[in-house]
């Protein structure tokens, strides 16, 4: 269960959902349960141990009665490293991944995967709805997100999708590079690989039906933590686009901002006021996180 190899006599499954996880074994357990749920596809599950404390193979082991999963552990290289590690194993023709704290919903990955049929080159994102309701926090956190969404949807167009509900063909993947393992946090990467795959010509789809849930407790420190990261995702992301030449990654418009500050509103969620009030702040980490890294960069040279 912890090297990269697969099963000799196995059939290949149609599809294969990478699980990066870090020292969250409840939460993989929960996302392990739900995945071993799924109905519609042939499915293995390879879920990469990215260097935590207490290895995730016991968790795994658990499932084996019930799921096709493979363990691999490695040593800690974040996300981006992970996920490509995860992808390299695997053996389906669709490549689809989420996260450890996420609960994809029974049909997910067969709606996932039929999108993908009538469009195969396509990189195709599903919903992403929080489960902690009485979390502000996450809330917040997701309500960017959804407003972000929300905006493609209306015209705004897609770039790039969160990389815990997305789901592309193995050549395309391999065809645009994977993840950039340059990018160490949770934070870049996969609007990094978005920007990539449209630029390579091949369009990228919502696919709203293909839900995940998203439980990711968080307290204030954890969400300014959080979009911090973002921010410095963002300048690594521009700094690195200007490097290779590819041009300036663009801002979003006034009309994305009224969006992302009214959603709390339009939801029908609780406590609206207070999760406009974490999105406004958030917008203030987002810029910490930026002219840190810009000032952190500037130092090294």
């Amino acid at each position: 269960m912890t090297n990269d190899a697969a099963p000799a006599a196995s059939a290949a499954p149609a599809a294969s959902v990478v699980v990066p996880t870090y020292a969250r074994p409840e939460r993989l357990a929960r996302c392990l349960g739900a995945l071993a749920d799924l109905e519609g596809v042939a499915l293995e599950v390879v879920v990469v141990d990215d260097g935590s404390p207490e290895p995730a193979e016991a968790v795994c082991a658990g499932f084996q009665d019930r799921l096709d999963v493979r363990c691999i552990r490695q040593a800690n290289t974040g996300p981006a490293g992970a996920r490509n590690r995860g992808a390299r194993a695997a053996r389906g023709r669709w490549l689809a991944f989420t996260d450890d704290d996420c609960l994809p919903e029974r049909d997910w990955l067969a709606r996932l995967v039929q999108r993908l049929e009538a469009a195969p080159d396509a990189l195709v994102g599903g919903r992403i709805v929080n489960a902690l309701s009485s979390d502000v926090f996450a809330g917040a956190a997701q309500d960017i997100v959804s407003a972000a969404y929300e905006h493609g949807a209306a015209g705004g167009g897609f770039d790039y999708f969160t990389s815990n509900n997305i789901a592309c063909a193995r050549e395309a993947f391999e065809a645009v590079g994977g993840f950039d393992e340059g990018f160490p946090l949770a934070a870049g990467e996969d609007r990094d690989f978005g920007l990539r795959f449209g630029a390579s010509g091949r369009p990228l789809a919502y696919e709203p039906g293909a839900v995940v849930r998203h439980e990711h407790a968080m307290t204030l420190a954890g969400f300014w933590r959080q979009q911090r990261g973002y921010g410095r995702g963002a300048y690594r992301l521009r700094a690195q686009a200007r490097a290779s030449g590819e041009g300036r990654v663009p801002f979003e418009s006034a009309r994305f901002y009224a969006r992302v500050f009214t959603y709390p509103f339009r939801d029908g969620g609780p406590r609206p006021l207070s999760r406009a009030a974490l999105i406004a702040l958030s917008q203030l980490a987002v810029t910490a996180g930026y002219v840190g890294e810009a000032q952190t960069r500037a130092r090294s040279r």
